[in-house]
């Protein structure tokens, strides 16, 4: 009787969990197996509702909130809080994006780390967004799959390290970098792995790093790459997400602002990205009044784009319009991708003619799409349109067109980051007051009333250009 009976937790080493079904194999006396069954049976139990009550809590997005690095300890706290939550990152990650169990190619902790960044979280814009607004274009609706590509997930990895180092290679990202290179080489010695969204997606990451890096050659070769695998999807009949359609567009558009790269594609290359006027708001798609009196100044097809740039105010302007609505905001990052890949390939005939240009690709970004790459864009833009400005500071033109000056001077500064551009914005701003404005525009009231003449939104521009005239006359 003591040689066939065994401890309580040598039986429990043999339990074996099979789906929702418990099998108990044990040897011991009829009472003792009694007993040792009711103890495992209730542990199981105990178990599934925990389970359970775990499942309830992902489904209800209530169990997780945003930690950084400075946070100790480094956990998830599992009850509902009023503070921003990780919930949208971690749901357009996929399921299982963080691991408990370690089997993703990287240290989930450090993903769950990054994932608690506020500028991590915008760094894979836009190949995919985090943001709960931008649902449209979250990372399961672009790969159909979860992080369990490793070439992919070496890539968002980068770009989240890259983005807290604030631009800097590190070693961390150096690692992450080699690995994405490596897994990407492998993948693309067969037909089958190189044609998908993930291959597709690490390689775009990779270009968008390179080209926040001004690696122009290497974004070249990459892009290239991409429009390689595109035409031979094309040939095979391999059919290919609209999300990863809209990242190749978004990327090789950034990327030529960033780095200065050959566009490979634009807003006609591919079907999804399709854009119309809307005919049943017909008033939206008309020329400020402070461009009217100045036509002679503009090309008619940088006209046709201020008509559609002002309809982004108005849909800008329209409250609570694109909240949760999916199919509006696919439809207004479309009608973007039309505006700025016409801006881009605008002929720049005359100095003030193309910071009018700068100015208004600043505006379509910062009026309906300021969640994709607010962090890089608007203030490249805005040091590009600094120098155009300090460049063509004598133009005649100015002098006639005083107040166009004004509204360009505000568009680059207000959305210029603290530091040496923005000054140079105040200086401009402080230097053309002196002469060419005569002190006639000095009160916030009246540069608030020339500004309205032109692309303005109370929402989009109110608090920012309002703080740079208080840097400037104040």
């Amino acid at each position: 009787m003591v040689a066939a009976s065994r401890s309580a937790a040598e039986a429990e080493s043999d339990s074996v969990v099979a789906g929702r079904f418990h099998f108990i194999s044990i040897q011991a006396p009829d009472e003792a197996k009694d007993q040792i069954t009711r103890r495992l049976a209730r542990s199981h139990a105990v178990k599934q509702a925990l389970e359970k009550k775990r499942k309830l809590q992902q489904e209800s997005k209530d169990n997780f909130h945003v930690t950084t690095s400075g946070d100790k300890p480094r956990r998830l706290v599992g009850k509902r809080t009023h503070t921003r939550t990780l919930v949208a990152p971690l749901f357009s990650l996929s399921a299982g994006a963080l691991d408990p169990f370690q089997t993703l190619a990287v240290d989930s902790s450090r993903l769950q780390e990054l994932l608690g960044n506020y500028k991590a979280r915008q760094a894979p814009e836009p190949v995919f967004s985090v943001a709960e607004e931008l649902a449209f274009q979250n990372f399961s609706s672009v790969f159909r799959t979860g992080l369990v590509d490793p070439a992919l997930l070496n890539a968002v990895m980068l770009s989240f390290a890259l983005a807290v180092t604030g631009g800097s290679i590190n070693r961390e990202c150096l690692g992450y970098q080699g690995q994405a290179i490596s897994f990407i080489r492998e993948r693309m010695s067969s037909l089958n792995e190189a044609t998908s969204e993930s291959t597709i997606g690490a390689i775009l990451l990779l270009a968008g790093v390179e080209a926040r890096l001004g690696m122009t050659s290497q974004v070249q070769l990459h892009m290239g790459a991409v429009q390689r695998l595109l035409e031979i999807c094309q040939t095979e009949g391999v059919y290919l997400t609209g999300g990863i359609k809209r990242a190749i567009f978004w990327q090789d558009l950034n990327s030529s602002i960033l780095a200065g790269s050959s566009r490979m594609f634009d807003h006609k290359t591919f079907a999804e990205l399709q854009w119309t006027r809307d005919p049943f708001s017909p008033n939206f798609f008309r020329l400020p009044p402070g461009f009217q009196t100045r036509t002679h100044l503009l090309t008619k097809e940088f006209i046709e784009v201020l008509e559609d740039i002002h309809a982004l105010q108005c849909i800008r302007e329209v409250p609570r319009l694109t909240k949760g609505d999916v199919t509006m905001m696919a439809y207004i990052n479309n009608h973007t991708a039309s505006i700025q890949s016409r801006l881009v390939g605008f002929p720049n005939l005359s100095h003030v003619l193309e910071c009018c240009h700068l100015a208004a690709y600043v505006c379509s970004v910062m009026l309906c799409c300021k969640v994709w790459c607010a962090l890089v864009i608007p203030s490249h833009v805005s040091s590009q349109l600094l120098h155009k400005l300090q460049q063509a500071y004598d133009d005649p033109t100015w002098d006639d067109h005083p107040d166009l000056l004004l509204w360009i001077l505000y568009i680059g500064g207000a959305f210029a980051p603290t530091g040496f551009v923005r000054s140079d914005y105040v200086i401009l701003l402080r230097s053309n007051n002196a002469s060419r404005f005569g002190d006639v525009y000095r009160s916030w009231p009246e540069q608030l009333e020339i500004l309205k003449q032109f692309i303005w939104s109370d929402n989009a521009f109110m608090s920012q250009f309002k703080a740079l005239w208080e840097e400037a006359f104040t």
